[in-house]
């Protein structure tokens, strides 16, 4: 497939967009990115042709340039479905999307942030198509400095031939990347989003390494670019330009999910947090690292009022109501305090000037974590 196509144009100019951009800034991750056929590792993907839910059309190498060109371009292409939703309908196909191509100028950004140099050992964690392990292999260019990683062997087995197909040959490993038992590497770069740096992934950071990742998943889009000293100590802050990563799953068989159904019930009170504030990315991230794994649903409820459902892992609920007339009010389940939780995360950001995510840092030690705002010693949150 590499051969037969003339896709050598086309990265060129994705690279030099890049560079336009400012994504890009160093000459040995523009020639990666010039050198790299994205095709080869996006054989098919699903373009969103828009509807409620979704219907998503999948375009493949028999599609020519409507499937060639996008891949091209920055942006993110889904690559798969989740089996459990995915149903065929006219136009195409609808389903909870579980992978994807990262979108170039994230990938990007994240190379440059990571600091890669001739010598280092890599953990690409997270191998997706395997796009992104190539860039990290050319720049490399010796094997067995790099390993990537992914929970699904049908991914990693399909990466894993791409990657030969081009002449490299990474260490590849089927496993849950949170938890694996890890060497320690130089650098070590994770493309799945985080509720925060497990401990398996701070032990795999060598003294004088760096770890780069999305924390705050599934709501928050905080890059934090961490350093690690001699005593096992990770710190570091928050990338401006941010980005976010579908969660990382801890079984192969599962994939993650926007958030249950159940009707909110229970403990109720006035809300003096307003609706729009949960589309702010900078609040969105802080909420996050608050409440690790929190989702939020919007909708209306039964009555037709505007609503926004936060959700937390063990299926605790905040169902807040927004009336057209009248103040907004909550009302929750399982463990009460959820709501509370969102009015002072949301006083303190207001009465910090509603900072955005580079002013904060993260701090990983083996006994827990630290979100701290300037300064190391402004800690705002323990987890």
């Amino acid at each position: 497939m590499v051969l037969t196509v003339n896709w050598k144009p086309l990265a060129r100019r994705l690279a030099a967009g890049l560079e336009e951009s400012g994504d890009l800034v160093s000459g040995q991750w523009s020639e990666a990115f010039e050198s790299t056929p994205r095709h080869a590792f996006v054989p098919a993907f699903y373009r969103n042709m828009g509807g409620a839910p979704s219907v998503w059309r999948e375009l493949g190498v028999g599609d020519g340039p409507d499937w060639l060109e996008p891949i091209y371009t920055n942006v993110s292409l889904v690559t798969r479905l989740d089996p459990r939703t995915v149903r065929q309908v006219e136009g195409g196909w609808t389903g909870v999307p579980t992978s994807s191509s990262t979108q170039p100028s994230l990938t990007a950004r994240m190379l440059e942030a990571l600091g890669v140099e001739p010598g280092h050992t890599v953990l690409d964690a997270g191998t997706g198509t395997g796009y992104q392990a190539a860039l990290l292999a050319h720049r490399l260019g010796t094997a067995g400095q790099l390993t990537t990683a992914d929970i699904d062997p049908e991914l990693t087995a399909s990466a894993k031939g791409r990657l030969e197909e081009l002449g490299y040959a990474p260490v590849v490993v089927a496993c849950d990347v949170t938890v694996h038992p890890w060497q320690q590497f130089d650098r070590v770069i994770v493309t799945c989003g985080l509720s925060r740096i497990t401990e398996s992934l701070r032990a795999a950071v060598a003294p004088g390494g760096r770890l780069i990742a999305n924390v705050g998943a599934p709501l928050g889009s905080g890059l934090v670019v961490l350093d690690a000293d001699g005593e096992g100590v990770l710190e570091g802050r928050f990338h401006p330009g941010g980005g976010s990563f579908m969660p990382a799953r801890t079984d192969r068989s599962s994939y993650p999910r926007t958030g249950g159904d159940a009707q909110a019930a229970g403990e109720e009170g006035p809300a003096g947090v307003p609706a729009d504030v949960f589309l702010d990315y900078h609040f969105a991230f802080l909420l996050a690292v608050h409440l690790p794994g929190v989702q939020v649903q919007y909708g209306t409820d039964d009555q037709g009022q505007a609503m926004r459902r936060l959700v937390v892992p063990g299926g605790s609920s905040s169902e807040t109501v927004y009336p057209e007339s009248g103040p907004a009010y909550y009302r929750e389940t399982g463990d009460h305090g959820l709501w509370p939780a969102v009015e002072r995360c949301w006083s303190w950001f207001v009465e910090h000037g509603q900072p955005s995510w580079d002013r904060f840092g993260l701090t990983v030690t083996p006994d827990g974590q630290r979100l701290w705002f300037e300064t190391p010693k402004q800690v705002v949150v323990q987890v």
